[in-house]
């Protein structure tokens, strides 16, 4: 199916991710979730007329908008991510519906007229979302537990979660970026600044390490008894070795945030938007942020990062230069005192 779509790398990148959400939907659904962890095959013969109905509703629980009013089911209370996860879906239905590949009886116009969402919304731009001034309690959280004496497992994990903590803050990093690190990219936290090649757009960027953010990473790694070219962030649970996946990752920033009593919608994001707001707060500029964070245009920076920013120095303004309402009222009736003193002596 992807490979009939007709769209840039990067939207059939994001489609694959559309379609690994829906099959780890189906799992899921069925309640074998080990499978949806592996993300194995599901049988098409499964599916049903309900199943993109279904996927809707999954999509708005593990993505969803806190703009959302309770009960609000039509397509504004989805996401952005969600909203795109469901076109691959359909697109994917379509697919298998044009080539009588549906189980019989199921047809894809009756799962799209199932699909319980308004019509003739008009299309969301990017959100501009509150992100918690306390965001970087997740990366102190980590930080104050105590360090398990005796090595193992636990030891090396809290190790891990404050050195990938700080890495995304440090350098806005998107967790998918991250994740996507090896020991050798960092040199282990020798490397002061990173060269990024897997990103989200296809362009590299550098980043850069403070000496901070390269402690964490040293002492994670000086545990590690593995090559320089494994994955920088892994697991060592069940899958000891593994790489780190997003799922996991925003795990510990749920825990975290949970924990320190942040925002509900704190997430790996947040910290990186948190990085950004911190920036142009102190006076970086505009465009020197987004080609930090690998904006493409510094005008998804202004609408997404900068506008709190913005608001900011416009209160320090009104704060400046503004008056409140009893001195506005002093103010004028001092004024009228002195507008009566003038006509009594004329």
């Amino acid at each position: 199916m992807l490979l009939d779509l007709e769209l840039s790398p990067l939207s059939k990148r994001t489609y694959q991710h559309g379609i690994n959400a829906f099959i780890r939907f189906l799992h899921i659904n069925a309640g074998n979730y080990p499978a949806a962890d592996t993300l194995d095959p599901f049988p098409i013969a499964s599916l049903a007329e309900e199943t993109l109905s279904a996927f809707g509703r999954w999509l708005r629980e593990a993505y969803p908008d806190p703009r959302a009013r309770p009960g609000d089911n039509n397509a504004l209370s989805m996401t952005r991510t969600a909203r795109t996860y469901m076109v691959a879906a359909k697109r994917l239905m379509n697919w298998l519906d044009l080539r009588e590949l549906l189980p019989t009886g199921v047809s894809f116009d009756r799962m799209i007229r199932r699909i319980d969402q308004g019509r003739g919304q008009r299309r969301q731009g990017y959100q501009q979302r509150q992100v918690d001034p306390e965001a970087l309690k997740v990366l102190t959280h980590y930080a104050r537990q105590p360090l398990p004496e005796k090595p193992g497992a636990r030891r090396l994990a809290l190790l891990r979660n404050r050195a990938l903590m700080a890495i995304l803050y440090d350098t806005g990093m998107r967790i998918s970026e991250a994740l996507a690190l090896t020991r050798e990219d960092v040199l282990d936290g020798r490397a002061r600044k990173v060269r990024l090649t897997r990103t989200k757009n296809g362009k590299p960027r550098t980043v850069f390490l403070s000496e901070e953010t390269r402690g964490f990473i040293r002492a994670y790694t000086r545990e590690r008894d593995d090559g320089a070219y494994a994955p920088l962030f892994v697991s060592h649970g069940r899958d000891k070795g593994s790489a780190l996946t997003p799922r996991h990752a925003w795990l510990l920033v749920k825990t975290a945030a949970k924990a320190e009593g942040l925002y509900d919608n704190t997430s790996p994001h947040s910290l990186r938007h948190r990085r950004a707001q911190d920036l142009l707060d102190e006076g970086m500029p505009l465009e020197w942020v987004a080609a930090l964070l690998g904006h493409q245009h510094p005008d998804t920076t202004r609408v997404v990062y900068a506008w709190q920013t913005d608001e900011e120095r416009l209160s320090d303004m009104v704060e400046t230069y503004g008056l409140s309402p009893i001195e506005a009222s002093r103010r004028m009736e001092s004024m009228d005192d002195d507008n009566q003193d003038e006509a009594a002596e004329t």
